[in-house]
């Protein structure tokens, strides 16, 4: 079994779901706090890093991801925040990143048909319509190649 970070929510479930009395898992959450060995926005910072680099999901995907595996709002907001400043991640140019190695897949599809799965596959990425829209007008024109 691999290691993967977890956040306090989630290692609070995994332990109470194997049995664990409450009061143990507590303290051990407490404790792993104290010593900095679990920290949710750290967690929530590697995880939107990578999602955003590498998995290329929206912000909103993110930040829902990141509310089921029990981090806050605001500590999800202020990871996003915090990736854009220090790695430099544009939204558009992450949109347009996505869009473009879709719309390649998809080049032996007529075009209404290749626009209309770029379209809902942007979609369930979790980009909104209005960025979708705007990397679609463009798309057209710029990498028919």
């Amino acid at each position: 079994m691999g290691f993967r970070a977890r956040s306090v929510t989630e290692l609070r479930r995994q332990l109470l779901r194997k049995g664990e009395p409450p009061a143990d898992v507590e303290a051990a959450l407490d404790r792993l706090q104290q010593q900095k060995y679990l920290d949710d926005a750290d967690f929530a910072r590697q995880f939107a890093r990578t999602k955003l680099l590498a998995a290329g999901s929206s912000r909103r995907r993110i930040v829902q991801e990141l509310a089921r595996r029990g981090v806050a709002r605001e500590l999800a907001d202020q990871a996003l925040d915090d990736v854009r400043d220090s790695d430099g991640v544009d939204p558009e140019a992450a949109v347009r990143r996505v869009a473009e190695k879709k719309w390649k897949t998809l080049a032996r599809l007529d075009d209404f048909t290749r626009r209309r799965r770029l379209y809902a596959f942007l979609a369930r990425r979790g980009f909104d319509a209005d960025e979708i829209k705007a990397v679609m007008n463009t798309l057209g024109e710029e990498i028919e190649t």
